[in-house]
């Protein structure tokens, strides 16, 4: 295995393929993608309804739990994380919405030039195949299919319009205008099938003799020399470093990057110091201000066949908490 390389990115989740395909289309330079996660192979990633299994599983999902919620009663909330080429792209509900454009706005006004909303549009049309064709809020030359579901559950139809009885407004794209209403989410499917951001932009290019891909790759560590980051300490059967001479890329996810500059001693000194962690960088925001949306499941037996089957059983053990209402 080569052990050098002009770019090193760690993690081939949803950010690391989008930056494996464009960093490797110059050909003069060496892109290597380190996976902690085996291959996606499995067809449960393909099939819409895969997504099932795919919360048990504990091959392709970290399957992770949160510390006890002072704010739930102590309750620990199952958190799962994609675990294998595509990320969380790979296991997710495929839906495809972008945020708010004032979530956006606030990231400049909080001291971040070119992050707002119509700064950042341009690269998520660039990246966007829409099912209709480009358009001022869509992309239609790009890699990641996005498209309207094929098949719509009448359970959703009523629940939209008993949304709409309400007075909410009707909303068919929440990428467009308005985020505002209710409406069916726009997907990541090609066909009813799923795109994960491995299929859309790895895949394609995986012939490039620049490109190497390494999965089973679990980065232990990162390379300092001073303060620069020169590589990766992994372990795959072995342990190895990968080195990095243009650029290591952390793109590992919201826990994993985290994570792993605080195992490289890159964070808040006093947590470092309590955990044994030789301080290498005191970096007072690393591993804080995390937040994440809740997904509570509302469940009901039906005595017909027009819902989707999603029994406890298919749940992972003791994720009971996500099913209360």
């Amino acid at each position: 295995m080569q052990k050098d390389y002009d770019y090193v990115i760690v993690g081939g989740g949803s950010a690391g393929c989008v930056l494996a395909n464009r960093l490797s289309a110059d050909p003069a330079v060496q892109v290597l993608v380190l996976e902690a996660g085996p291959r996606d192979w499995n067809p449960l990633i393909r099939t819409p309804a895969g997504i099932i299994g795919l919360m048990r599983s504990k091959r392709f999902n970290w399957a992770y739990w949160t510390e006890p919620e002072p704010c739930l009663n102590q309750r620990r909330l199952f958190w799962p994380r994609g675990k294998t080429l595509g990320g969380s792209s790979a296991i997710n509900a495929m839906c495809y919405t972008r945020g708010h454009a004032s979530d956006y706005d606030a990231w400049e006004a909080a001291g971040c030039p070119g992050w707002n909303y119509a700064s950042l549009l341009p690269y998520f049309l660039a990246t966007e195949a829409f099912h209709a064709g480009g358009s001022r809020y869509h992309g239609g030359g790009g890699e990641l299919a996005v498209s309207e579901l094929l098949s719509r559950n009448p359970y959703s139809e009523a629940f939209i319009a008993a949304g709409a009885e309400l007075g909410l407004p009707r909303n068919d794209d929440f990428n467009g205008p308005s985020e505002e209403g209710v409406g069916f989410y726009h997907v990541m499917q090609r066909h009813g099938v799923r795109c994960s951001n491995a299929h859309a932009f790895l895949h394609p290019v995986s012939k490039r003799p620049n490109l190497h891909v390494l999965t089973g790759a679990l980065a232990m560590q990162l390379e300092l020399q001073g303060d620069r980051v020169t590589g990766v300490r992994i372990k795959r059967g072995r342990r190895m470093i990968c080195y990095g001479r243009s650029e290591v890329v952390l793109a590992a996810g919201a826990v994993n990057t985290p994570q792993l500059l605080l195992l490289s001693g890159i964070g808040p000194e006093q947590e470092l110091r309590q955990a044994g962690v030789p301080v290498r960088h005191v970096l007072p925001g690393v591993g804080r201000n995390l937040q994440d949306h809740l997904d509570i499941s509302v469940i009901w037996r039906s005595r017909d066949r027009r819902g989707m089957s999603l029994h406890p059983s298919a749940l992972p053990r003791n994720a009971k908490t996500l099913c209360s209402g």
